[in-house]
């Protein structure tokens, strides 16, 4: 049986699905409570509109200044790194800071203690493109420790991450668009991510041609890893397409 919690977190609604027996429903109940509790911690780490948070402090720094951040962000930010050279730099958390030169990022991550260092005068560094999925991929763990596999956790409907499928099926059923008609594809032990801008408007930034992405479109990435399908499908959004698709970009 199925049983669906939601909560309002990160300007979303984060969701999380067990398929379980209808006298865990208690149980199941207190599980999602803690990984809401855990998300909303999340976010008074990584946004960057909470004024005490680790991102709004980082992004007070001037050139040359540290300061110690929790493993959460940190890993999130490594996170954020790891796509901008997977993308060769269509996702990057810092697009609104200035270049310092083609080889050197904006900002520095250093250890002991874990802490990031900005290397220009007004550092910038905007997370809305990978934090959601990482938020997944970080209380992905939590039903697992009180033995709940078949699960399925979303970000609204744009970010999902599957765990175990129901029993007797072959994923968990999400739908997605293609050449305008909605598509059912089973998610088994993976994340898919969707970004566009016919719902939300202009609000994704191509880093080489720094203009904001325009038009009808939307992108469909597929990963292991819901913060990297996040970042993943913000970075393709801004591709070139060569089809006479121009306006769909699509990677089912």
């Amino acid at each position: 049986m199925f049983h669906e919690f939601r909560d309002e977190i990160m300007t979303a609604q984060f969701s999380i699905r067990f398929d379980a027996p209808e006298s865990e429903a208690k149980r199941l109940r207190a599980v999602a409570e803690e990984v809401f509790d855990e998300i909303h911690r999340l976010e008074s780490l990584l946004s960057r509109f909470i004024e005490d948070s680790d991102i709004a402090q980082i992004n007070r720094l001037a050139r040359g200044e540290s300061v110690v951040v929790s493993p959460e962000t940190f890993r999130c930010l490594e996170r954020a790194e790891e796509a901008t050279r997977r993308t060769e730099g269509r996702f990057d958390a810092a697009y609104l800071s200035p270049a310092v030169n083609e080889t050197q990022r904006p900002y520095s991550l250093l250890r002991s203690p874990l802490r990031v260092r900005s290397e220009v005068e007004s550092l910038h560094i905007d997370l809305g493109g990978i934090g959601k999925g990482f938020a997944l991929e970080h209380v992905a763990p939590i039903p697992l420790r009180y033995d709940y596999s078949r699960v399925l956790l979303c970000a609204d409907s744009s970010t999902m991450l599957a765990l175990e499928p129901p029993e007797h099926a072959p994923g968990w059923e999400v739908s997605v668009e293609r050449d305008g008609k909605e598509q059912r594809v089973p998610l088994n032990n993976r994340a898919v991510s969707c970004s566009g801008t016919s719902v939300r408007g202009e609000h994704i930034f191509d880093v080489n041609r720094r203009i904001w992405v325009s038009g009808a479109k939307r992108c469909y990435v597929f990963d292991q890893s819901a913060a990297l399908a996040d970042a993943f499908s913000t970075a393709a959004l801004t591709m070139e397409c060569d089809s006479p698709h121009e306006g769909r970009k699509e990677q089912l």
